[in-house]
This record gives C-alpha cells, sequence and structure tokens, in this order.
C-alpha cells in the first residue's frame, strides 16, 4: 500500500487598484470636458492566512493470474480551514487481459474534488467569498490499450472514453490572458471525449507517436439569463440600437448549457524522429500540432456571449540533432574511457516553421461611439533555437 499526509501553511497578501480609460486622437473615455475621467474601478485589499491538511491512500490487488487482472483503489482526503470543507476523493481501476494477445481492457471511475485557491474566491467586484465551496466531479473512464509488433519493431495503441459530470462549479471569464472568476459555485457542467495515441519506433531506435483527442465540455450557469426587444412586427432590436428605439414585447432568455472556456474539440499531433541514413549520430524530427478554436467573446461578465471561436492553432517544428560524444560507443572503440561524460549532443530547432501567426486572445477596444472591437494577439511566429544537452 502507498500512502502519503501533507500540510500547507498559506500566507496571502492581495492588493489590487484597477481602472480603465480610453483615449486617443482627439477624444477620452468617459467623456467630460474639464477633467480626465476613468471608469470600470477596482480596489481590493484583502489578507488571508490558512491551513491545509490533505492525505491519501491506494493499495492494489492481483486476480488469479498475475498477468490476467488488477484492481487498483485509492482515495485522496483534504481540509481546508478557511470553508471548513472535509472532503473525499474515491478512485477505482480495474484491468483485465482477456485474451492471449496483448490486449488490456482498463475500467475507471471515482470522485475528484478541488479545493478553491484564494484566486477562484475573488469575484468580479474584487469581493472574496470566504465561504466558497471546492469544485466537485465524477468521472468514468473505459480505455483499451493494445500492444503489437510491425516491421519486427513494437508498437502501442491506447484509446479511452470518459465522461465527467461536475458541479459547484465556479465560473470564470477571460479578459485578453487574465482569468476573472465570479467567486461563486453557481454552475454545474460535463466533459466527454475519446483519447487516440499510437506510438512506437516507425523507425527502428528512434520512438515516434500520433494522438487525436476530440472533446466536448459545458456549463450551466445557474439564475443567468437576457432580454431579447422586439418590434411590434417582431423584428428583433440589436443589442446596440435598444436605446434608440422603443420596443413593444420583451422576451426573457434561458442560455442553459454553454460552452466552457476550455472547450476544444479536436486537437492532433504528431512527434516523428528519424536518423540519417547509416549514421545514427544525426538525426531530424518533425512536430506537428492542430487544435481547433477555443470560445471567447467580449468582456461585460455575461458568459453566454462567449460562444465566438477562435481560429484554429497549428504549428510545425523540425529539429536537427547531432551526437558528440558517447562514453558508450567510446567504449566499444577503445575499450575504456575516463570521461564523467555519458553523452552530450547538440540540437538546433525551428519552432513555427512556417511562420503561421497563430492567435491566443482577443483585446477589445472601444471607439468614442463605445462601439467595441475584438483585436487578436498573437503567439510568436518563426523562433530559432539552439542547445546543447550533457548527461552525466
Amino acid at each position: 500500500m502507498k500512502w502519503g499526509i501533507d500540510y500547507k501553511r498559506e500566507v496571502i497578501q492581495d492588493k489590487i487598484s484597477e481602472w480603465e480609460r480610453v483615449d486617443s486622437a482627439g477624444y477620452s473615455l468617459p467623456y467630460s470636458s474639464q477633467t480626465v475621467q476613468i471608469s470600470d474601478i477596482l480596489r481590493s485589499d484583502f489578507d488571508l492566512n490558512s491551513n491545509r491538511f490533505s492525505g491519501f491512500f491506494q493499495d492494489s490487488w492481483l486476480i488469479g493470474d498475475s498477468s490476467a487482472a488488477s484492481l487498483t483503489f485509492g482515495a485522496r482526503f483534504q481540509y481546508w480551514d478557511v470553508n471548513k470543507e472535509f472532503l473525499v476523493s474515491p478512485r477505482v481501476q480495474f484491468a483485465i487481459k482477456p485474451f492471449k494477445k496483448d490486449v488490456v481492457l482498463k475500467l475507471a471511475g471515482g470522485a475528484y474534488m478541488q479545493p478553491p485557491f484564494y484566486r477562484e474566491m475573488r469575484n468580479l467586484d474584487g469581493v472574496v467569498n470566504l465561504d466558497l465551496k471546492a469544485q466537485k466531479s465524477i468521472h468514468a473512464v473505459a480505455g483499451i490499450d493494445y500492444n503489437f509488433k510491425s516491421w519486427d519493431r513494437d508498437f502501442k495503441f491506447v484509446t479511452e472514453l470518459y465522461y465527467k459530470y461536475m458541479w459547484d462549479l465556479v465560473p470564470y471569464e477571460l479578459d485578453n490572458v487574465l482569468i476573472r472568476y465570479f467567486g461563486q459555485n453557481s454552475a454545474s457542467g460535463y466533459a466527454a471525449g475519446i483519447d487516440l495515441r499510437l506510438h512506437g519506433e516507425f523507425i527502428e531506435g528512434a520512438e515516434s507517436w500520433v494522438g487525436m483527442s476530440i472533446m466536448q465540455t459545458e456549463e450551466d450557469i445557474s439564475n443567468d439569463s437576457f432580454e431579447r426587444y422586439l418590434l411590434d412586427d417582431g423584428t428583433e432590436i440589436p443589442r446596440a440600437l435598444i436605446k434608440f428605439a422603443e420596443s413593444v414585447d420583451t422576451i426573457t432568455e434561458f442560455p442553459g448549457n454553454i460552452p466552457r472556456p476550455t472547450d476544444q474539440r479536436v486537437s492532433f499531433s504528431i512527434f516523428f524522429q528519424d536518423y540519417i541514413p547509416n549514421n545514427d549520430n544525426f538525426k531530424v524530427h518533425l512536430n506537428l500540432l492542430f487544435g481547433t478554436g477555443l470560445p471567447f467573446g467580449p468582456p461585460d461578465n455575461e458568459r453566454y456571449r462567449d460562444q465566438l471561436r477562435i481560429p484554429s492553432y497549428r504549428r510545425l517544428d523540425v529539429g536537427f540533432s547531432a551526437l558528440l560524444y558517447s562514453k558508450e560507443r567510446r567504449i566499444e572503440k577503445k575499450g575504456a574511457s575516463s570521461s564523467f561524460l555519458k553523452s552530450v549532443w547538440a540540437t538546433a530547432e525551428i519552432y513555427n516553421l512556417l511562420g503561421i501567426s497563430n492567435t491566443v486572445s482577443y483585446l477589445w477596444i472601444k471607439d468614442f461611439r463605445n462601439t467595441s472591437y475584438a483585436v487578436p494577439n498573437f503567439l510568436t511566429s518563426r523562433r530559432v533555437n539552439v542547445r546543447v544537452i550533457a548527461k552525466f
């Protein structure tokens, strides 16, 4: 049996002073002919000292033949003296090899409770909610590990299908790259998907892999709603024109499930290595990444509007490596070596070889009419990295 206990003392001092002012040639928002005005003022000063206790245990049992089946059971315990919440997170996994071939079937399930950190407790107005509870979930996972040989080399194909139900979630919103939490356990949600991965030596002596994931995750925020305003002919009034038009009907809409900020539907990756023919002192690797866009929306604290999508992420890296020194090969050639070095590799890599401008977030800019525009923030373009790796 494995077990452990842990204690942490946290001392947090938090001071915030935020405000917003939009200015450009000829105007400043909020407008005043006499003074410089600011808006969206947030000031907070809070200290928090707390103690966290946690522990875990895990044990495994072999059933019948040691290679036939196994059962693993464990639990994690946590307590935080701020919200006085004692949490137990059990988990269990059963694995069986039903055939003579190297196929392993796995079933797993359990619960996971994530106690809040200080940042989740501070809401959009800077008020700290000391009664915030842990975010909770239960999950089920089914998987298959298939080991096989091809071209006289070992390969492994792993498949996992999972579903997770979550409650007492703390919604949050992304403002550029800043995370702003709502500070309330006001949402429930789910995550479901499948992971596929194949890895092995496509080239003898060089490990490579390819993987793909499909996932959907959504949440439902309690008591969230918005109003739709209609003209007498049933035409909906756009939000930007509401104050200029006279509506005759109002409809209250409840958004229900909306994508979570981490809702990336498809991701795909390949890592491939190869050696220069007849000389394994030199090798090359390729790394290809693709991911569909994450949801985003205006930073107006209305999560149901965050259903736009960032463009898909695309990146190709290439690297070249050379073995400068190998103690093992020196011994093979000369029979002995007094060097304390085991090996020395030199590597040159080109990140984002195609120079694709991938969007990481959006900066929302307002003009003098208070109209907002989403301006993309791009990740770095092509970069060259050189390194030397020495093993002792």
